[in-house]
């Protein structure tokens, strides 16, 4: 039981220190570069119908919520598949 435990620590480290570097390396770009990202988005929700002007709106508050529910969901899937996985071959060799 106990090299379950390290394998799902060991996978979670594994899985957020890529995912912690990919995150702040995104906010300094998104610093950076918000007023051009927030034009192009304007620009782009302009140049469609006034239908899709609220639609690019409303997408545009929502998506961090979407992203983060998608990558969390699979980071919890991702552990869960590598602990079972390692489950199965501790189990074997008892």
């Amino acid at each position: 039981m106990r090299k379950v435990q390290f394998f799902a620590v060991f996978w979670t480290l594994v899985i957020a220190v890529p995912f912690t570097a990919l995150a702040i390396s995104a906010v300094a770009y998104l610093t950076e570069n918000l007023g051009q990202i927030t034009r192009s988005l304007t620009e782009f929700s302009q140049s469609t119908s006034i239908g899709g002007r609220g639609l690019m709106v409303e997408l545009s508050t929502r998506w961090p919520e979407i992203a983060g529910m998608v990558i969390g969901q699979l980071v919890i899937l991702t552990i869960l598949l590598f602990a079972r996985k390692n489950n199965h071959v501790s189990e074997a060799e008892e």
